[in-house]
């Protein structure tokens, strides 16, 4: 007994001392790193990012002038648009006229939510003024942007998050660009993550309302579009995780489920806080949603889906229901699309230039009254 009790001894010290080991070495080498948390614009050149570290023009302005920030994500990046062609320069080139020189900055990058939007329309106050702030919306996507820690697909890179409690606003849980809150101390514990999958969104995901429920069974006509999508991964499919609504079909899915009125809620607040901001510093806030005709909430067929054995209800009404209940009681307008063609391409759903130009015009039409108001 007395050798057996020795060599478990021995056996556990020396695992204890391999452990310690490691975990001494990977310090000293710094690996693997924790996951930081949130990014900035990419694959872009430093003549095209502004000191906030988004492609645009840099934040230089007069005193007498009229300036705006355009809030979004790829939309107001737009890499598929050159320099010159993207939206911040087309606004600007529509709001200026004789006598009322107005500058336009971009503070957004692609992937972003209302978390990551406001986070940086806070950093952006804190060096710089602005008269108006203007935020463009992307339907299809924002929710779960908002909902998720990560980016798409499921499990993609982490990103600061919000999160309602009783109907109150907290967070983030981290700053862009720092560690994120779940990093755990040990090295040694985060290679393990790291090599056997650990899932964020799965973490945050259990203090979420349920998801929509699609049916088992149906008696009425069913449609197989959303079958066929998936079976040869049209349109991306199998990355569209209905399961969890991550998905930019979550918006048309009705009955509107729990999960989508808590995204709708948690977006609502953050809206309020990119508001209440503006107002802080002097500047009115207003937003926007593209209409499009090549769109998906446009061309979205009614009805019932079959996929994979469960049959998923949708419908445009239930689109616009919910885009109406998100935007109630805030300035917002929808600017449709008038230029056909207006996509980049096949695989691209973002406006090209010319799409891109017609919007901001159309836009700018309706935000000359505020910037006539500041005179």
């Amino acid at each position: 007994m007395r050798r057996l009790i020795s060599r478990v001894l021995l056996v556990a010290a020396s695992i204890l001392f391999a452990l310690v080991a490691g975990e001494v070495v990977s310090r000293l080498l710094g690996t693997p790193r924790a996951a930081v948390s949130g990014w900035r614009a990419a694959d872009v050149g430093a003549a095209e990012k502004n000191q906030l570290g988004y492609r645009g023009q840099r934040v230089e302005y007069d005193d007498e002038d009229f300036v705006v920030v355009l809030v979004g994500d790829s939309q107001v990046e737009a890499k598929a648009c050159s320099f010159e062609w993207m939206p911040e320069r087309r606004l600007q080139s529509y709001l200026n006229s004789p006598g009322r020189r107005v500058k336009v900055f971009s503070v957004g990058a692609s992937g972003y939510g209302q978390d990551q939007e406001l986070l940086a329309l806070r950093e952006y106050f804190e060096k710089y003024r602005a008269d108006l702030v203007v935020l463009w919306e992307t339907p299809l996507n924002d929710i779960w942007n908002n909902v998720f820690p990560t980016s798409w697909p499921a499990d993609g890179t982490s990103k600061p998050t919000f999160w309602l409690e009783q109907g109150s606003l907290r967070g983030p849980s981290e700053g862009i660009g720092q560690p994120i809150v779940e990093t755990p101390r040990l090295k040694l514990t985060l290679m393990l993550r790291k090599n056997f999958r650990w899932s964020r969104d799965k973490l945050w995901e259990t203090r979420y309302p349920a998801a929509y429920q699609p049916l088992t069974a149906f008696d009425g006509p069913v449609k197989d579009d959303w079958q066929g999508w998936w079976n040869t991964n049209g349109r991306g499919m199998r990355d569209e995780n209905l399961a969890t609504e991550k998905t930019h079909l979550a918006m048309f899915l009705t009955p509107r489920s729990p999960r989508m009125q808590y995204g709708l809620d948690l977006t609502r607040a953050l809206m309020r806080e990119m508001s209440e901001l503006a107002s802080s510093r002097g500047a009115r806030f207003v937003a926007f949603a593209v209409s499009n005709p090549e769109s998906e909430e446009e061309r979205h067929g009614e009805g019932v889906h079959a996929l994979n054995g469960k049959f998923y209800e949708s419908s445009l009404a239930q689109y616009r229901e919910n885009l109406n209940y998100w935007n109630a009681g805030f300035d917002f307008r929808v600017v449709p699309v008038t230029l056909q063609p207006s996509k980049v391409g096949p695989e691209n759903p973002h406006l090209n230039e010319h799409a891109t130009d017609q919007v901001m015009g159309d836009l700018a039409q309706d935000l000359k009254a505020y910037v006539n108001a500041r005179r």
